[in-house]
């Protein structure tokens, strides 16, 4: 079953959309996809042949001559199953031509909207590059912005990526902050340690409105999140590999009616971790107790939610998977989405409206409160988000 618009979306800051905004974003991404259109071999899809690797030897061009642009899709979005793959294809984009490069332009000028999950990959994926190819820099391009008699504007989506730490990352100028009804107020930690005293930095920042039991459960929650990224994400016979990078990214943000709360990590991701974490008996009672037919992404994470055994015996660990689960329970406005790799599980609490993108189907048996998704592209990580109501928190 299909659903109508996610309303999980927590939008960082949007441009002011006159009528038909609907029909200009749709139009602004056919132009996206049509500019980013192969006329040549390439197996991305979306590649332009300027991001990628010159293959004649006799040319005099160095790789360095021309900085490449890499545009953003005009919505940086990671909850409507069409946005996400646009945005794994910009991710695609910004990771070759970071390869080949050593100064990058990321053109932001048709963006007019990024949410707070694309918000934090994006950092992610931009600060793991940088570590990875020490040479490497990156510019930015907005699109103009009127000026007042008294001072300069800045661009929303600027403004947005100042606030989660954007600039600070690749090492650009900060910018004035204003106010503005659109901009939440987030707060941007990163890490490589479960280390309980991060996560109680970001979570004794909320509003002392919030009890103590339900800073408690957020926190449990948090260190989950955390420990997965450092035990499970990157597993040890992945310690090898170059590329990989035992770090999480975290963002905390105060809407005006919620808060929401998001963990990042560039790791193997939760469907090839699982079956070498535990044994196939295990997930093959899990699948037929909750009635997963298939073995995908989607699936792979939906199950581990259940699992209630860890690896490792750290106190701080709890019940594995069980205290990401368990937000929804503790409260019932409660909205936990876990993306990992190629697939998405959402589950929400008994007093959530129950509304997600198109490309979610409902799972069956689930009286209407979990939803799953599949994409083409992969995010090459695992992001762990939950939203609850003040109204919870305060309780």
């Amino acid at each position: 079953m299909r659903t109508k618009q996610y309303t999980e979306g927590i939008i960082l800051m949007k441009k002011n959309l006159t009528e038909n905004s609907t029909h200009r974003l749709r139009a602004a991404n056919k132009r996206y996809r049509r500019s980013l259109r192969i006329k040549g071999p390439g197996v991305l899809g979306y590649v332009s042949f300027r991001h990628l690797k010159p293959k004649f030897k006799d040319s005099n061009l160095t790789h360095n001559l021309v900085n490449p642009t890499v545009y953003a899709p005009p919505q940086l979005d990671m909850y409507a199953r069409s946005n996400l793959e646009l945005f794994s294809n910009f991710l695609e984009n910004l990771r070759l031509s970071s390869k080949y490069n050593d100064h990058v332009i990321i053109s932001f000028k048709g963006t007019n909207e990024i949410t707070a999950c694309a918000g934090l990959r994006l950092l992610a994926e931009v600060s793991h590059l940088l570590k990875l190819y020490p040479t490497l820099s990156f510019s930015c391009s907005f699109a103009k912005q009127r000026h007042n008699r008294n001072k300069k504007t800045y661009n929303r989506i600027e403004q947005g990526l100042q606030q989660i730490g954007f600039f600070d990352a690749i090492r650009q100028p900060n910018i004035p902050l204003s106010r503005n009804e659109h901009v939440a107020v987030w707060q941007q930690l990163s890490g490589n340690l479960a280390d309980g005293s991060l996560a109680a930095s970001l979570l004794n920042s909320l509003p002392d409105s919030i009890s103590k039991i339900s800073k408690s459960h957020l926190y449990k929650g948090a260190i989950e999140a955390m420990a997965n990224s450092v035990d499970h994400a990157y597993p040890s016979e992945e310690a090898e590999n170059s590329n990989a990078e035992n770090r999480w990214w975290m963002l905390v943000g105060k809407m005006q009616n919620s808060i929401t709360q998001i963990v990042c990590d560039l790791g193997v991701g939760i469907p090839v971790t699982l079956p070498k974490k535990h044994e196939e008996s295990l997930l093959t009672t899990i699948f037929r107790k909750i009635g997963i037919l298939g073995s995908g992404d989607a699936e792979l994470i939906h199950a581990s939610t259940f699992i209630k055994r860890s690896r490792t015996n750290l106190p701080y660990r709890g019940k594995g998977g069980a205290d990401i689960r368990s937000i929804t329970e503790h409260f019932p406005s409660a909205l936990l989405s876990i993306r990992s790799n190629r697939g998405c599980y959402v589950v929400a609490g008994p007093d959530h409206p129950g509304i997600v993108s198109d490309g979610y189907e409902e799972i069956q048996g689930a009286k209407g409160r979990e939803w799953s998704a599949s994409y083409n592209g992969s995010i090459h990580g695992t992001m762990i988000e939950w939203t609850v109501s003040l109204k919870d928190l305060e309780a």
